[in-house]
């Protein structure tokens, strides 16, 4: 469970377009390019843009389609902030971290790994970055989390 003090908490914010980042309410194990060194609490938002079909099955393969079409009804948040979580981990991806990736295997990936991911009560429109980008009081009031 995340314990989350708005006024005290840094927040970094982290965009990644559907379907993975619904898939990052079920446990998905975030994979990127570059490791991070940053440890804490991440707003994660739905990018405007998401992946198509096409890329979907470039990036995942086949055997993730059932996860993918069953998740198709909640993709209602794209612009959105939909989740607090907490980075506790990098490190590079592993063959077996396929199916907690939702993602091919590539050598040279690295693993960001959250624990406590937690639906937001009320999404709220967010205008992702391409790198990190850091909270403000007044953004970070915004997070209410689900119980």
């Amino acid at each position: 469970m995340i314990v989350f003090n708005p006024i005290e908490d840094e927040v970094r914010a982290l965009s990644l377009k559907d379907p993975y980042a619904t898939l990052m309410l079920n446990g998905k194990i975030e994979t990127r390019n570059h490791p991070t060194s940053y440890r804490g609490l991440v707003l994660i938002a739905v990018s405007k843009k998401v992946y198509s079909v096409e890329e979907i099955n470039e990036i995942s393969g086949d055997h993730f389609r059932a996860v993918f079409e069953g998740l198709s009804n909640r993709f209602l948040f794209s612009g959105c902030a939909i989740a607090l979580g907490r980075l506790v981990d990098c490190r590079l991806m592993r063959p077996d971290d396929e199916a907690k990736c939702y993602v091919k295997y590539q050598f040279g990936k690295y693993c960001w790994i959250f624990e406590d991911v937690t639906e937001l009560e009320n999404p709220f429109p967010w205008k992702g970055t391409q790198s990190w980008k850091i909270l403000t009081p007044e953004q970070k009031q915004l997070i209410q989390l689900k119980p």
